[in-house]
């Protein structure tokens, strides 16, 4: 058994190249399938108290964003350069960059969300204000200091989660703030919470999904301070009990298909949230 304190990895194979091939294969699948229409979100519906459609429940975590970055941005916000750490298909980038009015970059390694976003930010009217770049964690394209970032349920691909942290502090500048929408362990952990986790990263090819004291002590070591945390693990929906009990008995079933994985891993990470072995927290930083 493995001990409990020490962080969940994904199996082998979730490399960058397996990762890029996993979002270039199911991107206009979650797109379709997903539910979130225009917003064009690759992320968590949360149905906080106050949100009253899919469209703003998909939008949540882009407001999110906009809110807590604003208070840190320079007066000139027209010339702020602002981070997207894994930007799918470039709804947070564009909602944000009309929302605050500043520059937008987004990076992701799949080749096939880069161009997907191009076009969002073309047909919005957005492509000087908001770009798209190919890059990773470990292998970032060249860009301008930024005065804020974000990295909404991509952290957990992370191959090196210490590495991500330095990686984020080397690009902002002193008091730019950092937000991390992500799913966390809840450790300790029994042999079946284990089983389960291990089929969520597996399904998802995830290879940082750690406890909320760990991702602490790592952002904390690269030099940024704690603003605030919030758990918005009860706002999720999943599917209805039965549909879910059926789900759990169906993807134990291997098949060779892209798409598969992501519903094996989502069902599990459901049965992980209801059972309370990982939470979904939105945590925010100031680089010290």
């Amino acid at each position: 058994m493995t001990d409990a304190r020490e962080p969940a990895r994904s199996q082998p194979g979730a490399d960058e190249a397996h990762i890029a091939r996993y979002y270039d294969s199911n991107t206009r699948r979650f797109l379709k399938l997903g539910g979130s229409g225009e917003v064009a979100a690759i992320h968590r519906a949360i149905w906080a108290p106050g949100v009253q459609s899919r469209a703003e429940a998909f939008d949540f975590l882009n407001q999110l964003v906009a809110n807590v970055l604003r208070p840190a941005l320079p007066a000139n916000v027209a010339q702020a350069h602002l981070l997207d750490l894994g930007c799918g298909v470039g709804g947070t980038a564009t909602a944000v960059a009309q929302a605050l009015g500043t520059q937008v970059t987004g990076v992701t390694l799949s080749q096939a969300q880069v161009a997907l976003a191009r076009q969002r930010a073309a047909v919005m009217g957005l492509q000087t204000q908001v770009h798209f770049a190919l890059g990773s964690f470990a292998a970032m394209p060249a860009l301008p200091p930024s005065h804020g970032a974000w990295a909404i349920e991509s952290f957990v691909h992370a191959d090196d989660a210490a590495g991500f942290f330095h990686m984020a502090a080397q690009r902002l500048t002193p008091g730019a703030r950092l937000v991390l929408c992500d799913d966390v362990l809840n450790p300790p952990h029994d042999a079946e919470a284990q089983r389960w986790v291990a089929r969520f990263t597996r399904g998802w090819h995830l290879n940082s999904l750690l406890s909320e004291d760990e991702i602490r002590a790592l952002a904390a070591n690269a030099g940024f301070r704690l603003v605030q945390v919030q758990d918005l693990s009860a706002h999720l929906r999943g599917f209805h009990p039965v549909v879910l009990w059926a789900m759990r008995v169906l993807t134990r079933v291997p098949l060779p298909w892209a798409y598969w994985d992501n519903l094996a891993g989502g069902t599990a990470l459901q049965w992980c949230v209801k059972k309370g072995w990982t939470r979904y927290l939105a945590l925010v930083w100031e680089r010290e």
